[in-house]
């Protein structure tokens, strides 16, 4: 089961990443002033599939045994990206973007809703 709730979580992670910005369209894109190129699409699946592990480790360490369990520790970690992204805008990150707060608030609302739905449907495995 601990397979099938991973893959499971890795596959949520990327396809709310592109309903979360095929909503968003081009806005985020606009307000940092960039042309995005391809991402590197092995990297990314490491990273997403590392982060749906770490999601998974914690669930099952802390004894999480209800969807809302599930939720507020996903949630939970969805907000530490947040602090870490905050660090990052401290420091410059947004600096040459038209509106550093939209960019703050598209990328980490992103990962806070992902990672919310990825521990509640977790919890159909654990």
């Amino acid at each position: 089961m601990m397979i099938l709730a991973i893959l499971t979580g890795v596959v949520i992670y990327m396809v709310s990443g592109m309903i979360y910005y095929t909503i968003l369209g081009n806005k985020w894109v606009t307000n940092l002033n960039i042309t995005p190129n391809q991402p590197n699409y092995g990297l990314l699946s490491l990273v997403t599939l590392m982060t749906t592990i770490f999601l998974y480790g914690v669930l099952r360490v802390t004894g999480a045994e209800s969807f809302l369990d599930g939720g507020l520790i996903g949630g939970g970690i969805g907000c530490i990206v947040a602090l870490s992204y905050a660090k990052d805008f401290i420091f410059g990150l947004g600096t040459n973007s038209k509106s550093a707060l939209t960019i703050y608030v598209i990328a980490v609302g992103y990962h806070i809703i992902a990672l919310t739905t990825i521990g509640i449907v977790m919890m159909f495995f654990i």
